[in-house]
């Protein structure tokens, strides 16, 4: 009896991604649990608007070609949405005239904004292409995705690293990861980053 091993799946953000009867798009965000360190919800749509948070129970398979999930684009779309936007007062700004008071009067003048925001479940965080990798002596790089086990708790960050001509992409493992609330925070020295070997994703998967 042959036995099948399992590997690890890189999910680079930016990949195109499959329902099993057509494109759903991109992976534009990667959520995950800060304490389990599990990765809990992919970000995946045709643009930023019309995303989708998609649980991590709907991927197939992840690898350098792209993301394939098990659902048909009919269950997709009814997904919860990844953004969400809400009317807010503002603070007043101007006056107006009251009716308030004998003689009348001056008032603030009421202003409502519209806010759209990128939604996270409570308690986890999310990691997006290009935020900032510090390291403990400075900016390293920036982010580019994650890998996880067959088990989905996430193994290692990706990210791209030096400058044009030098650049190189890199997995720190998740042991080094000291924080990803603001950007990605490690516990490496810029030197120790830059003297990690380029990762391969068509290897990993």
């Amino acid at each position: 009896m042959s036995i099948t091993e399992e590997r690890e799946s890189p999910y680079e953000i930016g990949v195109s991604t499959a329902c099993t009867d057509g494109d759903c798009g991109h992976l534009h965000r990667l959520i995950m649990d800060p304490t389990s360190r599990a990765l809990t919800h992919l970000v995946i749509g045709k643009d930023v608007h019309s995303a989708r948070l998609v649980p991590i129970s709907l991927v197939d398979t992840s690898d350098a070609d792209g993301i394939r999930l098990i659902c048909g684009t009919a269950e997709f779309d009814r997904l919860e949405p990844a953004e969400a936007t809400e009317i807010i007062q503002a603070p007043a700004t101007g006056s107006m005239p009251t009716n308030s008071g004998a003689l009348g009067g001056y008032g603030a003048r009421p202003k409502t904004e519209t806010v759209t925001y990128d939604r996270v479940p409570a308690g986890e965080v999310q990691l997006k292409a290009g935020e900032r990798v510090h390291a403990a002596d400075g900016d390293i790089g920036r982010v580019k995705g994650l890998v996880a086990a067959p088990d989905n708790h996430v193994t290692a960050i990706l990210l791209t690293e030096g400058h044009l001509w030098t650049r190189k992409e890199v997995a720190v493992p998740i042991r080094n990861v000291v924080d990803a609330t603001f950007g990605v925070q490690v516990d490496l020295t810029r030197d120790e980053v830059k003297d990690l070997p380029p990762v391969d994703l068509t290897k990993i998967g």
